[in-house]
């Protein structure tokens, strides 16, 4: 049944993310449709205009025609490709004719609880409950990567657990299906727990399971994503922030991410803290152990990084969950794909998702503004997006790319004093040093050479007799180091014979 509302949208002065949305040309060479999955999550209305918004950014992307929710009666001619409103079951995706990444915006997986954080965690033993399709063997590949706890699937299993955790401080009890951070509470005793226990039926139990995990104070989330539209790709890094809804309640605000054209090895190359780039790597690490759900595949892949301080006051990190569906950073990542394919010159992108709840909100005069109006359960929302198609602060860092991978500049000096430089001197073999003062003069000032602009007035240039003459002490100094190593045998051995 297609959408009758239609969101109240605030006037504004169209933006470059806007005009991305707006030029890109439509050919028609296929069609490009939503889709609410059997299984999926209940969406709340501003979820279903982003997701039609989401589909119509995609269509222009990829050149197809967008035709609303997917009609199973309908006869279409052209090529399908769904943007569904939460990841896809294998059954359902292969009803579809969806047989790879380049058929969706989005991801499939072969069991329910796969597309959950349920997955995150290992169980309590080897006797635990657990659903047909567990997979022991990625929960071993991603404890390293994840926060401490438990995937439960029984009541018995969670106080199980619960005993265990709660010897090193409180733990955070998550449903599963739930996101932005609702449906969490914080236990401190067992009674806290069979509480939660009461409030969940026994067949979502069995399904989805429940998320026990070490509890984090001052937590900052991470996001860590790549994602793929036909031919173009994009990857990237950002933080989320957290806001108050309607209600009062701590809950997903936006993210602002940095979005680099290709996969991961060009993200690699980005300039980034140490926080920022252990969270790439450990959501790398547990984008690898997918692989160990026969018939995995997505598109779009997103996942949460946390860190905080733990009861003993150390610092934590962990990959908190994976997004294989429409996100609440979608919006963002579309915009920066939509700048991508627009202009092909581009290479790093800066891209923005804002949520703010209560009224009389208003989006900066450079935003696209996704949704503004009543939310029937969500209440009064402010949904916008705001893009920076070339930040020139990050690609003063980066250098030029080279054979398909980013090198960036030498590290800053270590000295703070504003008289002090650092002189970079690359590594040479022996074979290349000759050739090199052929071809070019130590004056010359390429991408990875020194800053300073030339050194030429401290060369002294060397002759072929200068050569010939420290070849000649070289010999004489062997010559001279092999008989004194002889006489020194000689020396022994006389002494151990009198």
């Amino acid at each position: 049944m297609a959408l009758e509302f239609v969101p109240a949208i605030t006037a504004q002065r169209p933006s470059l993310a806007a005009r991305v949305r707006e030029r890109l040309t439509t050919v028609g060479r296929g069609i490009v449709v939503v889709f609410f999955p059997r299984f999926g999550k209940p969406l709340q209305w501003h979820h279903r205009v982003v997701l039609d918004t989401a589909a119509k950014t995609i269509g222009q992307i990829k050149g197809y025609d967008f035709r609303g929710q997917y009609e199973p009666r309908c006869d279409y001619s052209e090529p399908l490709f769904f943007v569904p409103g939460d990841t896809l079951l294998l059954d359902e995706a292969s009803s579809l004719g969806i047989h790879s990444p380049n058929d969706l915006y989005g991801g499939v997986v072969p069991y329910l609880f796969v597309k959950t954080k349920a997955i995150t965690h290992g169980l309590v033993d080897y006797h635990a409950e657990r659903p047909e399709g567990w997979s022991t063997i990625f929960a071993e590949r991603v404890r390293g990567v994840v926060l401490a706890g438990y995937t439960v699937f029984s009541s018995r299993d969670a106080r199980v657990a619960a005993k265990r955790m709660l010897r090193r401080g409180p733990i955070r009890l998550k449903k599963p299906l739930s996101a932005s951070g609702k449906d969490q509470t914080v236990a401190t005793t067992l009674n806290e727990l069979d509480a939660v226990l009461e409030k969940i039926a026994a067949d979502e139990m069995a399904t989805y399971g429940l998320v026990l995990e070490e509890n984090l104070r001052q937590v900052r989330t991470l996001s860590v994503g790549e994602v793929a539209v036909g031919r173009l790709r994009i990857s990237y890094h950002g933080e989320q922030r957290t806001v108050r809804d309607n209600h009062g309640r701590p809950v997903y605000g936006g993210s602002d991410l940095v979005c680099v054209r290709g996969g991961r090895e060009v993200l690699d190359a980005l300039p980034m803290s140490p926080e920022v780039r252990a969270a790439v790597l450990a959501a790398r690490r547990y984008d690898e152990a997918t692989e160990e759900f026969h018939g995995f595949t997505a598109s779009r892949r997103n996942y949460d990084v946390a860190w905080g301080i733990g009861a003993d006051g150390r610092p934590r990190s962990g990959v908190l969950e994976p997004s294989w569906r429409i996100g609440g950073a979608s919006s963002a990542e579309l915009m920066a794909l939509a700048a991508f394919a627009r202009d092909p010159s581009l290479e790093i992108v800066r891209a923005s998702h804002v949520e703010e709840y209560g009224a009389g909100r208003r989006a900066p005069a450079d935003a696209i503004v996704d949704f503004q109006g009543d939310d029937p359960e969500a209440g009064p929302l402010l949904r916008y997006t705001m893009v920076k198609p070339q930040d020139q602060q990050l690609r003063q860092k980066i250098c030029s790319r080279c054979d398909g991978a980013w090198r960036g500049l030498a590290p800053p000096a270590i000295s703070s004093d504003a008289d002090s430089r650092v002189i970079r001197f690359q590594p040479q073999t022996g074979a290349s040093r000759r050739s090199l003062r052929r071809k070019a003069p130590i004056g010359h000032s390429g991408p990875d050479d020194s800053p300073v602009p030339d050194l030429s007035k401290y060369e002294c240039p060397e002759s072929e007799d200068d050569y010939r003459h420290r070849m000649v002490v070289n010999a004489v100094a062997l010559v001279f180091v092999s008989l004194l190593s002889l006489a020194g045998l000689w020396l022994v051995n006389a002494m151990a014979h009198s």
